[in-house]
C-alpha cells in the first residue's frame, strides 16, 4: 500500500446490527429547523467568502497549526491549505483538482462525481440527504476567536457513524469551530480558528505556493528517488464485491492504481452518507507482508485490514470501528464477475 497517498489521502481520510444511539429528548421541529437553516448559512458562507484563517487541527496525539487560504469567483473556488509546523504539507485546490504535497512526493486527484468540499469539513447543500441518519440541534451560545457564535449538533441516529459539534460565526455562519464526536460522545478530532480575516477579494499571490511549480507538477524533484503516483483510472469492470453496507451509504468513487514498475496493482473505493467517508484499498502483495491485518486507530480514523485471495484489504474511515470491520469483512474475490 502506498503509505504516502495514504496520509494524503487522510489529509484531503462486524456485520449484523447495532442498536441506535439514544438521546434524552427527541429535537422540536422548530428547533430543527433552526439548526439546518445554520447550517445552510454555513454551506453559503465556506464557499462563497473570500477569507484567510490560521487554525489548529487536534486528531488524536497529532496537533497541527495550519493555514488556509480561500477565494470565490465567478470562475470557481479556489484554495490554499498548508502546515505551519512540522514537516511542510500542503493541500491546493482549484478547478475540482485536489493537489496534495508532501516533503517527497505529490499526489493529483482530479475532479469526478465524488465532490468533497475543499474544507475539512464536508456537508451537502442537500441536507434533506442527511436527516435519515442523523438529528439536527441547536445547543446555545459561545465565543471562539473573539466572536460570538451559534453552537449547531448533528448527531446520528444510529452507531454506524459519528456526530458533529459546530460554532459557527453568528455575523455569517462560518465556521470557527467542529468536533467530531464518537459512539461515547467524546471528542476524537477537533478543528478551531485562533484568527479569521473574511475580506473583500483576496490577492492573486497569495494562492501561489512555494512548492507547486511546472516542474515540480510533471516530474519528481532533483535527487528525489520516489515517483510521483499516478492519478488512477475509473474501474469499469472489477474482481472485488463488496457486501451489503450500513444503510445510508453508497459508492461515490472506485480508481485503479498501478505503479510504473507494473507492480501493486491498487483499487481504491470511496464510500459516503453525505457526511461520513469511507475508503476501501485493494492491493496485491506479490509476496510483501500486509500492512495491516485486524483493527487499528489513530485519532479519528478506524482501520481494519484482512487479507483475500493475495490481496491485502484496507478499510480506513472517520466512523465507529464496527463499521470498518463490517465492511473489510463483507469484501469478496469474484475473478469471474470482471471477466467481459
Amino acid at each position: 500500500m502506498k503509505r504516502k497517498l495514504l496520509t494524503c489521502a487522510a489529509l484531503a481520510l462486524a456485520a449484523g446490527s447495532l442498536s441506535p444511539i439514544a438521546w434524552t429528548t427527541e429535537p422540536s421541529s422548530s428547533v430543527t429547523k433552526a439548526a439546518r437553516q445554520w447550517l445552510e448559512q454555513m454551506i453559503e458562507a465556506r464557499q462563497t467568502l473570500n477569507y484567510e484563517g490560521t487554525f489548529i487541527y487536534i486528531q488524536g496525539p497529532h496537533v497541527e497549526s495550519m493555514r488556509i487560504i480561500h477565494g470565490s469567483s465567478p470562475e470557481g473556488e479556489r484554495q490554499r491549505l498548508f502546515s505551519l509546523n512540522g514537516p511542510p504539507r500542503e493541500v491546493v485546490v482549484a478547478n475540482n483538482h485536489v493537489i496534495c504535497l508532501l516533503p517527497r512526493q505529490q499526489a493529483t486527484f482530479p475532479g469526478s462525481d465524488y465532490q468533497r468540499s475543499p474544507f475539512p469539513l464536508s456537508i451537502p447543500r442537500e441536507l434533506g440527504r442527511l436527516e435519515n441518519h442523523y438529528a439536527f440541534e441547536m445547543l446555545g451560545e459561545d465565543r471562539i476567536a473573539g466572536l460570538e457564535t451559534q453552537v449547531i449538533a448533528i448527531k446520528p441516529r444510529d452507531a454506524w457513524r459519528f456526530g458533529y459539534r459546530l460554532w459557527l460565526d453568528e455575523r455569517n455562519g462560518m465556521l470557527l469551530r467542529s468536533a467530531l464526536l464518537d459512539e461515547q460522545a467524546q471528542p476524537v478530532e477537533q478543528l478551531m480558528f485562533t484568527d479569521l480575516q473574511v475580506k473583500s477579494q483576496i490577492d492573486e499571490s497569495a494562492f501561489e505556493s512555494p512548492v507547486l511549480s511546472p516542474d515540480v507538477a510533471s516530474t519528481s524533484e532533483p535527487g528525489n528517488p520516489d515517483p510521483l503516483p499516478p492519478a488512477g483510472e475509473p474501474v469499469a469492470e472489477s474482481a472485488w464485491r463488496v457486501g451489503p453496507l450500513p444503510e445510508g451509504f453508497t459508492k461515490v468513487l472506485h480508481n485503479r492504481f498501478t505503479e510504473a514498475s507494473g507492480q501493486h496493482p491498487t483499487e481504491h473505493l470511496v464510500f459516503a452518507d453525505g457526511l461520513a467517508t469511507i475508503s476501501v484499498f485493494l492491493e496485491k502483495l506479490d509476496k510483501d507482508p500486509p500492512i495491516l491485518q485486524g483493527e487499528s486507530r489513530f485519532g479519528s480514523m478506524n482501520a481494519f485490514g484482512r487479507v483475500v485471495a493475495g490481496h491485502q484489504v484496507l478499510v480506513v474511515g472517520e466512523v465507529p470501528a464496527a463499521t470498518v470491520q463490517r465492511i473489510a469483512s463483507s469484501i469478496q474475490h469474484a475473478p469471474e464477475a470482471a471477466k467481459p
